[in-house]
C-alpha cells in the first residue's frame, strides 16, 4: 500500500484550524429561502460530478481542436480517429483509447482573460462582483446545499471536495460556501504534500477516540452552544464533528489508501493521486457529490513545447493523459461512469496563430474547449468548430446557436444532478438574490441552459 502519514497529536488538535473559508456575519443574514424562477426540466442522470480543473488555460489547438502551422512540432503525432476528427496521439496516447467516452465541445467561449477572474467564473459560474465576491458560493457548495436534506446517517464524506487547488495571488483563492452554511464548504486535500490527516490506521483508532473524548471535556464551551451562540463557534463545532466522523469511519481507509500499482496506473503524480481518490470517493457512495481536481501548470506563456522536448505541454499532457484516461477506464470498469459526469476544462484558451517571441501563447477568451463524459453523455464526437487558426468559432454545433459559456457548463452540472438551475437564494447579506445561473453575464444577458445536445 502507498505510504500515508500516521496520525499525530498535533494533526488532531489542529483539525479545527483547517480551512472553513466562510464569512463572519450575523445569523439573520443566512439564506434560508430558495425559490425556482421557472419550471425547468432537469436531467438527473448523475449521482456525482468530477470536475477536472486545468488551471492556467490549456491550448485548444494542441489538444482537442488540433490545428497546424510552422509552429507545430511533428512529434504531436496527429492522426485521424475513427470518429472523424484529428487527435494528437503523441501527446495523449492513453486518452486516445478513451475517446469513445468523451464529447469534446470546441465552441466554448470565456468571458475573462485574467486567471483569478477566470477561475472565479469557472468555480462559481458567475461574473466577479466586488460587492458580492464573499457571498457567492462555489458550484460545489450549491450542490452541497441542495443535497443537505438527502444526506444519510452513514454518509461520512462531505458533499464538496476540492483537491490540489493552487491558491495564489495569480489564480485567486479557492471559492467556498459564501453565504451558505458552513457545512457546504469544501473539504480541501493537498496530494502534492501527501498530507492526509483524515486517515487513521486501525491500530490508532482507540487512541483517536480517547483524544476526541478528552477534547470534548477540555472544550466545555461546546456543551452550551445553541442557536444564539456566535456563528463562528457553531461553524467550528459542526466542522470538527464532520471531521471526526470521517476519521472514525472504518471505510475511510479504503478511500484514502491506494496501492503503488494504482498510483502508477494514474501516473504517480499529485494530479493522478487526486483523480484516484476522486474515483474512490464516488465508489464509496458515502455522500460525495462534487469533486474538483485541479491540475496546475497550463499557463504556457513561454516554451509551450518545452526546451528540447522537455517541459511545457509534454509535461502537462503526460500528467493529464495518464490520470484522465485511467479515471475514465476505472469508472467504466466499476460500473460508475453511467452515474458520474466527468467535466474537464480550463478558465480560457490561448492565442491563435504563430507563437510569441518567447515561444508561448497568451490568454484568449474567444475559443476554448470543454470535455464531457459519463452520465449518459454520447462520446466519440466533437461539438462545434473553429477556423484554421482556432481564432474564432465557425460552427456552434448545438441547439443554443451560440458559444457554450461557463454558465452553460454550470447549468449542465446542476441539471445532471437533478438541480433546477433556475433557482435563486433570497435573504443574502447584500440583499440581492443569488441566482444559481444568472442570465446577466459578463457583458450581456444570455438565456443560459443545459447543453442538452451532449445526450442527443
Amino acid at each position: 500500500m502507498a505510504t500515508l502519514p500516521p496520525l499525530r497529536r498535533r494533526d488532531f488538535l489542529q483539525l479545527g484550524a483547517l480551512s472553513i473559508a466562510g464569512y463572519e456575519m450575523a445569523d439573520a443574514f443566512r439564506p434560508h429561502n430558495v425559490h425556482a424562477q421557472s419550471r425547468t426540466k432537469v436531467r438527473g442522470s448523475a449521482e456525482a460530478v468530477i470536475f477536472l480543473n486545468l488551471q492556467g488555460g490549456p491550448s485548444p489547438m494542441d489538444l482537442f481542436d488540433v490545428k497546424f502551422g510552422k509552429w507545430a512540432p511533428e512529434n504531436r503525432d496527429v492522426r485521424s480517429t475513427k470518429y472523424g476528427y484529428q487527435f494528437p496521439y503523441g501527446l495523449m496516447p492513453k486518452l486516445a483509447e478513451q475517446l469513445s467516452e468523451i464529447a469534446a465541445v470546441r465552441s466554448g467561449q470565456a468571458w475573462e482573460t485574467v486567471h483569478s477572474r477566470g477561475q472565479y467564473y469557472l468555480q462559481t459560474g458567475h461574473a466577479v462582483s466586488a460587492a458580492r465576491i464573499k457571498e457567492s458560493p462555489a458550484i460545489g457548495s450549491v450542490v452541497a446545499h441542495e443535497f443537505r436534506a438527502q444526506r444519510k446517517a452513514e454518509d461520512f464524506l462531505p458533499p464538496f471536495v476540492a483537491m490540489n487547488y493552487e491558491a495564489s495571488t495569480m489564480y485567486g483563492p479557492l471559492q467556498a460556501e459564501g453565504c451558505l452554511p458552513a457545512d457546504c464548504a469544501p473539504l480541501t486535500l493537498d496530494l502534492a504534500s501527501r498530507n492526509l490527516p483524515f486517515f487513521v490506521e486501525q491500530r490508532d483508532r482507540a487512541r483517536l477516540l480517547r483524544r476526541w473524548e478528552a477534547l470534548q471535556q477540555m472544550d466545555s464551551s461546546r456543551h452550551a452552544l445553541n442557536d444564539s451562540s456566535p456563528v463562528g463557534m457553531r461553524r467550528f463545532d459542526s466542522f470538527s464533528k464532520q471531521v471526526f466522523q470521517m476519521m472514525n469511519h472504518p471505510k475511510m481507509s479504503s478511500v484514502l489508501n491506494v496501492t503503488d500499482e494504482e498510483r502508477k496506473a494514474y501516473g504517480s503524480t499529485a494530479f493522478g493521486d487526486a483523480c484516484l481518490i476522486a474515483r474512490n470517493m464516488v465508489a464509496a457512495k458515502a455522500g460525495a457529490k462534487f469533486l474538483m481536481v485541479t491540475q496546475p501548470g497550463w499557463d504556457h506563456h513561454s516554451n509551450i513545447y518545452g526546451v528540447k522536448g522537455v517541459g511545457g505541454l509534454y509535461k502537462t499532457c503526460a500528467t493529464l493523459d495518464a490520470a484522465y484516461a485511467a479515471l475514465l477506464a476505472d469508472l467504466k470498469r466499476l460500473g460508475l461512469l453511467e452515474k458520474t459526469l466527468v467535466v474537464c476544462m480550463g478558465e480560457f484558451g490561448r492565442t491563435p496563430g504563430d507563437l510569441t517571441p518567447v515561444a508561448g501563447r497568451e490568454h484568449y477568451a474567444d475559443t476554448m474547449f470543454a470535455l464531457f463524459s459519463g452520465a449518459g453523455v454520447k462520446g466519440g464526437r466533437v461539438i462545434g468548430a473553429t477556423d484554421e487558426q482556432c481564432a474564432r468559432i465557425t460552427e456552434f454545433g448545438w441547439s443554443g446557436r451560440r458559444p457554450v459559456y461557463p454558465e452553460d457548463v454550470c447549468a449542465t452540472i446542476y441539471s445532471v444532478l437533478g438541480i433546477d438551475w433556475s433557482k435563486r437564494i433570497t435573504n443574502t447579506p447584500s440583499g440581492r438574490d443569488f441566482l444559481y445561473v444568472d442570465p446577466a453575464a459578463g457583458t450581456k444577458v444570455v438565456n443560459f441552459r443545459e447543453v442538452s445536445d451532449l445526450w442527443s
